[in-house]
């Protein structure tokens, strides 16, 4: 049985968001993304939320107003005919015509974008969603809990993999038998993600040289998918003795995302193989051990980039040909979210951050090696919440 929040919970991250919106003069917001409303107000539905800067927030929802009733943790509820009267819904709300209107403009649809300009036509229209993703970065304790209880879940996956690959003759084979496992542990069977045109499902699992293939990932790996209508991830191919297998599966328990991978082999490896996972390993345990409370997140890519300069696994490091510029990423709700461990990232590490750190090569024409793991930053260093040993796995 899942445990849900506290409403207390969602009461101080809205005071936060509040603080943000009164610091930046913004005299209300509107959000419409779905992982923006559940943070902030326990609802998972197509609503709107009116957050004034000063005032209580609402929910404005056009349908299924009884169940939006029973799971928001804000009380207050209005019930919306058409789009267009939400003028005066908000106008209720914040007692005056808004001056600065703050919306999620990353994610915002440009129709949707026009109807809120011809709505509120005198008012300055501004971007929050910087403002909602910085506040969401520092994760609470329950949120910390959550995270950890996917990165058990996918422990206890990867415990199963060895079993699977002797059943599975193919890549999407051992993908049905691993996103089973997952589904049969609750995984609701979705990975979210907040940037425009990017799909998770479940995430990466890959084998040889169909590893090293470049694809429509915004990651360094991707994969031979299951055809151009989605060329990412498994493929019908089969999987061979002696060459790298990756799985890159995000475990998902109460929407909090653990994101991790590991490499499995059927027979031994090529030594190369062996040696560059190793650097990758150093690799992520340097950066774990550096990134601590006041430490800038730019600065670890700049140490990862120092680290492979002198490994002579420059050439493939985060992708080939064209090598992403990061080398980790937050994780909470959403698989992208802030901070982001690369060039020119000027984010300063709290504690409460969560970031997954993967750092992997590829061999092109070959395979790929590396790891990943999910962290949380403490005082003392990023603390690896998952434990499923780091080595590569032969079967």
């Amino acid at each position: 049985m899942f445990a849900l929040p506290r409403k207390q919970e969602f009461l101080g991250r809205m005071k936060r968001f509040q603080r943000r919106l009164e610091k930046e003069d913004i005299d209300v917001a509107i959000l419409v993304q779905k992982v923006d409303l559940y943070y902030l107000s326990g609802v998972d539905r197509d609503a709107q939320l009116c957050v004034p800067a000063v005032a209580p927030a609402a929910v404005i929802v056009q349908k299924e107003l009884e169940h939006v009733r029973s799971c928001s943790a804000i009380e207050n509820i209005v019930e919306l005919t058409t789009l267009s009267s939400l003028h005066d819904a908000v106008l209720e709300q914040l007692g005056q015509e808004p001056r600065k209107l703050g919306l999620e403009l990353d994610i915002l649809p440009i129709n949707r974008y026009q109807v809120y300009q011809k709505v509120f036509s005198d008012a300055d229209i501004v971007d929050v969603s910087p403002l909602i993703r910085e506040i969401r970065m520092v994760k609470s304790a329950y949120e910390i809990a959550r995270i950890q209880k996917a990165a058990e879940m996918a422990d206890s996956m990867f415990a199963q993999v060895p079993l699977y690959l002797q059943e599975a003759e193919t890549e999407m084979e051992l993908a049905t038998r691993v996103e089973f496992y997952y589904r049969s542990k609750g995984h609701p069977g979705i990975i979210r993600t907040r940037s425009f045109n990017s799909e998770a499902f479940y995430g990466h699992l890959m084998s040889g040289k169909n590893a090293a293939l470049p694809s429509s990932s915004l990651g360094p790996t991707g994969g031979k998918g299951a055809g151009p209508f989605y060329s990412q991830g498994a493929s019908r191919e089969k999987i061979g003795r002696h060459e790298p297998i990756l799985i890159d599966y995000a475990a998902n328990v109460e929407g909090y995302i653990s994101d991790q991978t590991r490499i499995f082999s059927i027979g031994t490896l090529d030594e190369k193989y062996q040696k560059a996972h190793e650097i990758m390993v150093r690799l992520q345990d340097t950066l774990a051990e550096t990134g601590k409370p006041g430490v800038r997140s730019g600065d670890l890519y700049d140490l990862a980039q120092k680290i492979i300069g002198k490994s002579r696994l420059k050439e493939g490091f985060m992708g080939y040909p064209d090598p992403v510029r990061f080398v980790g990423h937050g994780v909470g709700l959403e698989l992208d979210e802030w901070p982001i461990i690369a060039a020119r990232s000027d984010t300063i590490l709290d504690e409460g951050m969560v970031l997954a750190i993967e750092p992997k090569v590829v061999f092109p024409g070959e395979g790929v090696v590396g790891i990943e793991n999910t962290f949380v930053v403490t005082t003392q260093g990023m603390k690896k919440l998952n434990r499923f040993p780091d080595e590569i796995c032969i079967c």
